[in-house]
């Protein structure tokens, strides 16, 4: 295996990832508001003050997301213009510290984080009721 394959097969796990996280953040926020609005017809779950951790955490997840995309379009954009600028030619060999993609991987392991936690927090909520 060639290391551009390794590193597709990175791109392509960790946007699946970043596109799960979203699609399971909004579904957790969805499941808290049917449970806010549904009164006894939220299959016996009721709102409580319980559910506003979860519900910060969901949101927190979805916030992450999108300051790893805005550092990376802020410094990706960045170096690609500064480069640019500087050498004027598109082939031209640079490089770049591993450094500057730390903060995208903070922000994706901690949205994942943060998506887990609400899940395991929503259950211990729903659990409680229903036992």
């Amino acid at each position: 295996m060639k290391i551009f394959e390794i590193r597709d097969a990175y791109y392509q796990s960790t946007g699946k990832v970043s596109e799960l996280v979203r699609q399971f953040s909004l579904a957790g926020i969805a499941v808290i508001w049917i449970f806010r609005i549904g009164g006894d017809d939220a299959g016996g779950v009721l709102y409580t003050n319980e559910l506003l951790l979860p519900l910060g955490f969901f949101v927190a997840a979805l916030g992450s997301d999108l300051l790893q995309y805005v550092y990376g379009s802020v410094i990706w954009g960045f170096l690609n213009t500064h480069y640019w600028r500087k050498h004027k030619n598109n082939d031209e060999d640079v490089k770049v510290s591993n450094k500057v993609n730390w903060p995208s991987l903070f922000f994706f392991w901690i949205k994942v984080i943060f998506v887990l936690v609400s899940y395991g927090l929503l259950m211990i909520s729903i659990i409680k009721q229903l036992t």
